[in-house]
């Protein structure tokens, strides 16, 4: 009787011991099967948000694409330029550095270096900047005191990367801006003042040429 309940026992401590494996197996089952789905739903996650990054990316691209586009239009509708002859401003216009003019066809057009007046890729006028602008202010003041001006930004041929501006036609345009509101600040009506953006729709030889605002003066 001792040998076979010696016997029975060690056939149920081997059951009790196979139970304890099998239950463990099966809670480091459930614990894999957990992190196996907590994962797949953290990838999901990721995945519903790069695509909804992509969308948005995607209808941006579109966006900037169609702006684009009508800018494009509106300046295939102008007439083109016509061809500047360098000019002497006369003993009347006394004009500093940086700062040519131009008869176009019977106007007389200011050209204002982009490099005088901004930092590369920027619209914010530099210090000296406004120096140069107070005497072109002042020599338009004293002898085109009525007439109208037509303020007009150019960049060169340089795609927009890091400056924060769309593209180049945004960029001229708050070139362009920038020199009429210290213009407006130093007296000239606003009524006066008219604005447009070329980009680099009319690059000239070089890129430093082609950076660049120009105030036309044209009859009232």
């Amino acid at each position: 009787m001792s040998g076979k309940f010696r016997h029975y026992r060690s056939v149920l401590l081997a059951a009790i011991a196979a139970s304890g494996f099998l239950a463990g197996c099966n809670s480091a089952q459930k614990d894999e099967v957990s992190m196996l789905r907590e994962e797949n739903a953290q990838l999901a996650m990721q995945r519903d948000e790069a695509r909804g990054a992509l969308e948005s990316s995607e209808a941006e691209r579109r966006r900037l694409e169609m702006e684009n586009s009508s800018l494009q239009g509106r300046l295939n509708e102008m007439p083109p330029a016509v061809a500047a002859t360098p000019v002497s401003p006369g003993p009347e216009m006394d004009l500093p550095a940086g700062v040519t003019a131009e008869d176009r066809d019977g106007t007389i057009v200011l050209t204002i270096e982009g490099d005088v007046l901004f930092d590369s890729g920027k619209a914010t006028l530099r210090p000296e900047a406004k120096r140069t602008l107070d005497k072109v202010v002042s020599e338009i003041n004293k002898n085109y005191p009525n007439n109208q001006l037509r303020l007009a930004g150019f960049t060169d041929t340089d795609p927009i990367r890091k400056s924060g501006f769309k593209t180049n036609y945004h960029l001229g345009f708050e070139r362009a801006f920038s020199v009429g509101e210290y213009v407006i600040s130093k007296g000239v009506k606003d009524s006066r003042i008219e604005y447009s953006s070329f980009g680099p729709h009319q690059p000239r030889k070089t890129k430093k040429e082609s950076r660049r605002v120009e105030i036309a003066i044209v009859d009232s």
